[in-house]
């Protein structure tokens, strides 16, 4: 069974109105899963330090939570790992540290203007190579 948003954050947060349906659901089925853009979804919950409620551990956090709700493909789970670890050491954007995070777990460089790649030891090629001159 597929679950968004509302399932993973309803097990992030210490208090939320759809925490026991989903502790519920988790003990019922065994088919639970989820992708890549949910756990994005969760990330760009944890960007903003400053005006979260509360302290959290976003690489302990996201990999707990992938314990409980896997992704498929399978495969995404590492590059959501290295985000979660980018976004928290680097402090990239919830969206350029998952994009940073398939690059690192996949294979080749990364085309683009962002130097934030640079800082995480990503091989970059400047998109900007390619302007006419």
């Amino acid at each position: 069974m597929y679950v968004e948003t509302d399932f993973l954050t309803a097990l992030v947060k210490d208090e939320d109105w759809l925490r026991e349906p989903a502790l519920r659901a988790l003990e019922e089925r065994d088919d639970i899963h989820t992708s890549i853009l949910a756990y994005a979804e969760v990330l760009v919950l944890f960007y903003n330090r400053e005006e979260a409620e509360y302290e959290i551990d976003v690489p302990r956090a996201i990999a707990n939570l992938l314990e409980i709700v896997p992704i498929v493909p399978e495969d995404h789970e590492d590059a959501v790992l290295a985000a979660a670890a980018f976004l928290d050491e680097y402090h990239m954007t919830p969206f350029d540290a998952l994009h940073a995070g398939v690059v690192a777990t996949g294979e080749g460089a990364v085309l683009s203007s962002e130097k934030d790649y640079d800082t995480v030891g990503l091989e970059r090629t400047p998109l900007e190579t390619y302007s006419k001159e």
